[in-house]
């Protein structure tokens, strides 16, 4: 009797073998892998707030100081200007050209090159009573429509209290003038009515009894009409008006 092989049957689809008792089912939200956090960076040490404000401190400090000084250095000079003028009572000196002279005055009339030389009689008064003026030199020039014809230089002296000086002046040039001043020259020298400017700049210093005060500049304007400008001649002076400013600074 033939032997034959037993076959066993395998149920297909069967469910999986459920997990023993007391333990759950793995699922992949339940996997966590270790993470490896890196060293946390340590940032470099700052200097310490406090140096910043102490120097930002003695910074201000030393402006304030600085302002304080200079505020009381002002008005300690206003304290002492007020002082000075109400007790001198300055008043401004005043300037006047008596004379004015031509030595010099010709005209090349194919260069129109004018060389000339002028005396200049002025007369300086002080009126203050307790102030004393330094002329410490200058610089004085006469002009014809703008255009210099000369100059010379303001003599260096003292004016005592309330006194008068009259000082010469030479003044000398040769300058070249464009074709329409030198036929406005000609025009009014023809007329008799020529006018002139005289302008003084002269360096002064003020001193209150014994108290002499920095350099100052004066400035000394005279507006002149003369009748001519003929050599070797006394001009007559139709007409003069000055002005007289203090530049202190």
């Amino acid at each position: 009797m033939a032997d034959y092989h037993r076959i066993h049957p395998v149920t297909v689809g069967s469910p999986p073998s459920a997990p023993p008792e007391g333990k759950k089912p793995t699922s992949h939200e339940d996997l966590q892998l270790p993470v490896t956090a890196p060293p946390p960076y340590a940032p470099a040490p700052l200097p310490p707030p406090q140096r910043r404000r102490k120097r930002h401190g003695r910074c201000c400090r030393c402006v304030c100081c600085t302002l304080l000084v200079l505020l009381a250095l002002v008005l300690a000079l206003g304290a002492t200007a007020g002082i000075l003028y109400l007790v001198f009572r300055p008043k401004i000196p005043s300037f006047h050209v008596d004379r004015l002279t031509v030595t010099r005055f010709d005209v090349n009339t194919t260069t129109m090159a004018v060389n000339d030389a002028f005396d200049v009689d002025v007369t300086a008064t002080n009126p203050n009573r307790r102030i004393g003026i330094y002329y410490d030199g200058g610089d004085v020039t006469a002009s014809f429509n703008g255009t210099d014809l000369c100059s010379g230089a303001f003599p260096a002296l003292y004016q005592g209290h309330r006194t008068t000086v009259q000082p010469r002046i030479s003044l000398t040039g040769e300058t070249r003038l464009d074709s329409a001043v030198a036929a406005q020259l000609l025009q009014q020298r023809q007329a008799g009515f020529v006018p002139l400017t005289v302008r003084a700049r002269v360096p002064i210093r003020i001193k209150f009894g014994a108290i002499k005060l920095w350099k100052m500049t004066g400035k000394a304007d005279c507006n002149l009409v003369v009748d001519n400008l003929q050599a070797g001649t006394q001009l007559s002076i139709q007409s003069s008006s000055c002005s007289f400013k203090l530049k202190i600074f």
